[in-house]
């Protein structure tokens, strides 16, 4: 099993301070991922206070995710093999919540979640694909110190072209008139051509993007891009995040909860029960 524990100020990490100076950061490794989000599948809750707030937000934008290494400092004349243990970051990002549709304010969500100065582990789950776990504290406002904030776990399972985040803020002890937030999103890399946000790349798709493409106020856009990425996905459906997400929090306990080495076959029968039940809802 392979995990990475990324030192970042004001993460909470429990590794030994003596381990810490041995795993310097060196990456990234992998850069380059795009993701879009899709708000149709994305938003985030944000409850609490003293007058007991209850509000959610669509949750809009795009960000890079780099897969960083770390790499052992040896001694010298050390002969024997150096692994490489990987953990995440996001880079570049630029996610927001519209406050309403006819409103120019919206929550900066990247900044509320401090998502660019989280750093990431890669959970030794044995899954066919990766799941990283991202622990730190948050821009809540509130706080006079980082030792007062709001601590924030959030989780990202890169599926395919789909990750799928979600996590939760939680204030801190004895606290009063804290917010907390729970995410839940859904993102793919490169341009998701589902233009009318139903659900699935059709024909219905097309006739939005021909109609934009003819409106001069319309954003400007990469048609010729567009309509391979349409063609391309033509027939695709977005992700059951709801569904997929609890696949993978099951997964998760499981897995903890048994400590065995075949963690995969935990994975794959989620996977599996999750794709009857979206089957279900689809037919």
């Amino acid at each position: 099993m392979r995990a990475a524990y990324l030192v970042a100020v004001a993460v909470l990490i429990v590794a030994p301070a003596a381990s810490r100076a041995a795993w310097p950061i060196r990456g990234p490794i992998n850069r380059g991922s795009h993701y879009n989000l899709l708000p149709s599948r994305s938003a985030l809750v944000k409850t609490g206070g003293f007058a007991g707030v209850n509000s959610r937000y669509v949750i809009q934008g795009d960000f890079d995710f780099d897969v960083l290494a770390m790499f052992p400092m040896m001694a010298e004349g050390f002969e024997g093999e150096v692994g490489i243990e990987w953990g995440a970051r996001f880079e570049n990002a630029n996610v927001y919540a519209p406050l309403g549709p006819m409103l120019p304010a919206f929550v900066d969500v990247d900044h509320l979640l401090n998502l660019e100065l989280l750093r990431g582990e890669l959970l030794p789950l044995g899954a066919p694909f990766n799941v990283y776990r991202f622990r730190g504290v948050i821009n809540d406002g509130i706080a006079a110190s980082p030792l007062e904030s709001s601590t924030i776990e959030l989780y990202a399972a890169q599926a395919g072209p789909w990750m799928y985040l979600w996590g939760e803020t939680t204030p801190p002890p004895h606290s009063a008139d804290f917010f907390s937030y729970e995410i839940k999103a859904v993102a793919r890399t490169g341009r998701w051509a589902d233009w009318n946000e139903d659900g699935v790349v059709n024909a219905a798709d097309y006739t939005v993007m021909r109609d934009q493409q003819s409106n001069p106020l319309a954003n400007a856009v990469d048609w010729a891009t567009a309509y391979g990425d349409w063609k391309s996905q033509f027939g695709e459906k977005a992700p059951d995040a709801d569904a997929m997400i609890a696949s993978f929090s099951a997964a998760m306990a499981a897995s903890t909860a048994l400590a065995i080495p075949e963690a995969t076959t935990i994975w794959l029968a989620a996977i599996a029960t999750t794709t009857m039940t979206i089957r279900r809802r689809l037919t």
